[in-house]
């Protein structure tokens, strides 16, 4: 069992790395891809969370919601709770950016404090 919950959240963090993987090669162009810098600054900090959720053995939900995840391991990490205004401001990237009618596209500097 324990081997297995190891094994889950090394498959959350490693996804959760990949991620910023992209976001490091993206920063590199010239043109870097806003959206999609702030798309998968969000989904390292979702998976990481999530990889935390599961180290403690607690249920992970279906949501692209950082402050209700945040809110999840709050009683295991209380340290990320100083970063609460930061998560709020990210989770619009899960959505928004992916959506061209929503017209959100974050600026470089946004972008660069998503990283």
């Amino acid at each position: 069992m324990v081997d297995d919950k190891l094994l889950k959240v090394q498959q959350w963090f490693k996804r959760a790395n990949n991620d910023l993987k992209d976001i490091e090669n993206n920063l590199k162009d010239t043109d870097p891809p806003t959206d999609v810098i702030c798309f998968h600054a969000q989904q390292a900090i979702e998976k990481y969370i999530k990889g935390v959720l599961i180290h403690f053995e607690q249920h992970i939900t279906k949501t692209h919601d950082l402050i209700f995840l945040l809110n999840s391991i709050s009683n295991y990490v209380p340290e990320l709770l100083k970063f609460k205004s930061e998560l709020k401001e990210i989770s619009r990237c899960a959505v928004e950016v992916r959506y061209p009618d929503i017209m959100f596209e974050p600026t470089l500097e946004e972008a660069k404090k998503a990283e």
